[in-house]
């Protein structure tokens, strides 16, 4: 062990050889198609699921770009941690749910983030959203029960329900999110309509971008507790909400019931601005010991100077979690939040958390059998997350890197769309801007079918996406672009990429 932490220290100072990187990011030697840019962005290898070339901009590939993932931090996680006096132990099977000391630290960080107390006792360790996932599916369902799901959705997801022998319930969405009007009017049409689970991706959603607004958090909220089932909120891009919007900034909270005008679930009037109507703040209030709000249904939080400020500027502000959003004693919450390190620190350490203050489902989950036979399921990884936390590596990396990248990363694909996007063969009016996340949703104007200008994009233009079929049948003329990957120059080029190819495709 002392060996293996002397080497690790040894690292540190030195940036990593090119020879040890299981990606290759470098410039054409020669462009393969003589009006295309080059690009510098590429990954090949033994060690990527995603071989991505650099003849094509592939806005299909949702991954963080190579040249941000955080080597040598994580080398001085690792060299911090397996340097520690009992570093031998966390060699070891590691307890159910995590052990303690990294869910404190977990838990200071989220507090800190969303504004709102999280409790070290309400978080379970998995390998990642789509683990955490597969484990609330398993435990809180049974074969034939009917989960509902947004549509669009993330396009992957629905193998995990096929999995468990669920029935696929679509719910449709607008530029706000999940249509919860509709949700009502189903639910209500027949005894046989009971879903066991709902699951929705609230904020900075994929593939959408949108976030569900408070009034519409609310309406589900009370319809879970109406008709008992339980929310799979997949949470993992609320800390990737772009800097100066709210939740996902380092003490300043989320925002109020009354910070946003209420949006009507059959309306579709344009987006709202944060602050109330009058333009005032209301009077900070803190949060209960669980978040939840236990007062009536208002989510109060932890407002702060920050959280006002933003609102006076007539910024936009992020709501915080869903169970915010609550009405009832937290033991009794419907709620299951799932949150992920693989897009604010690595995706290959497969570590992520479920938060859940309901003791009942708590215990579900450390009973699965998997857990119960393995124990922790990413002890290692929790390990160099730990020491990321404890040294600010990640709190760095997420601010000082991840958050804004991917922030001027939307502004240079948007503005890209805006510019070379022909006239007429798109509405300008549709395009949401997202405020976070990974995505951006485009819709071309009827009669164009995305699977076919797939294919002509990607063989005579350089650049794929994602056709919104794909997307848990999503509209045929609309499209995912990922905006995660590729850098602002070459987000640009791939918009003039796409807009080539859609003139070409209008003009046949």
């Amino acid at each position: 062990m002392q060996l293996l932490y002397r080497r690790l220290q040894a690292l540190v100072p030195r940036p990593p050889k090119r020879m040890w990187s299981p990606i290759v990011a470098q410039a054409h030697s020669q462009d393969k198609m003589s009006n295309h840019s080059p690009l510098t962005t590429s990954q090949k290898g033994d060690y990527v699921a995603r071989q991505v070339s650099d003849d094509c901009i592939d806005f299909s590939v949702g991954q963080p770009s190579p040249a941000l993932l955080p080597l040598q931090a994580l080398i001085t996680a690792s060299a911090h941690r397996l340097g520690s006096p009992d570093a031998q132990l966390l060699l070891q099977y590691g307890p159910r749910q995590g052990y303690l000391s990294f869910r404190q630290s977990l838990s200071t960080f989220l507090s800190e983030r969303y504004g709102i107390a999280v409790q070290p006792e309400h978080l379970m360790v998995t390998a990642g959203v789509s683990h955490g996932l597969g484990l609330a599916v398993s435990r809180l369902s049974h074969p034939g029960d009917i989960v509902v799901v947004e549509q669009p959705t993330y396009f992957l997801v629905t193998p995990i329900f096929h999995d468990n022998h669920l029935t696929v319930m679509p719910v449709r969405t607008d530029e706000y999110g999940m249509v919860v009007d509709e949700l009502e009017r189903w639910l209500r049409e027949h005894p046989s309509h009971r879903p066991r689970l709902v699951y929705t991706i609230p904020v900075h959603n994929n593939p959408r971008g949108t976030t569900l607004p408070p009034d519409r958090r609310r309406h589900l909220m009370r319809l879970a507790s109406e008709y008992d089932f339980y929310v799979l909120a997949d949470e993992v891009y609320q800390l990737l909400t772009f800097p100066h919007h709210g939740s996902g900034d380092r003490s300043t909270g989320g925002e109020d019931q009354n910070s946003a005008e209420k949006i009507d679930d059959s309306t579709s009037r344009s987006r709202s601005k944060s602050g109330s109507e009058s333009g005032s703040m209301p009077d900070p209030a803190p949060p209960s010991s669980s978040g939840n709000a236990v007062d009536g249904g208002a989510g109060n939080w932890l407002y702060t100077a920050a959280a006002a400020s933003r609102s006076a500027a007539g910024l936009e502000t992020v709501p915080g979690p869903l169970r915010c959003y609550e009405d009832c004693d937290p033991r009794f919450s419907r709620v299951v939040s799932l949150g992920s390190f693989s897009k604010m620190l690595a995706p290959a350490l497969r570590l992520g958390w479920l938060e859940g203050s309901n003791p009942e489902i708590m215990e579900r989950f450390k009973t699965d059998g998997v857990v119960s036979s393995g124990g922790c399921i990413a002890q290692l990884a929790t390990g160099l997350a730990h020491s990321a936390l404890e040294l600010g590596l990640q709190a760095s990396h997420l601010d000082d890197t991840v958050r804004p990248q991917l922030a001027a990363r939307c502004t240079a694909l948007v503005l890209g769309l805006r510019r070379h996007l022909p006239p007429g063969s798109w509405s300008p009016s549709s395009l949401v801007e997202p405020r976070g996340g990974y995505f951006v949703w485009l819709e071309l104007r009827d009669g164009i079918d995305s699977r076919q200008l797939l294919s002509l994009a990607e063989q005579k233009h350089g650049v794929r996406f994602t056709p919104g079929p794909v997307c848990g049948g999503g509209p045929a003329n609309c499209l995912r672009l990922a905006f995660s990957f590729y850098n602002e120059e070459e987000l640009e080029e791939g918009a003039r990429r796409l807009g080539a190819a859609v003139q070409e495709y209008i003009g046949l």
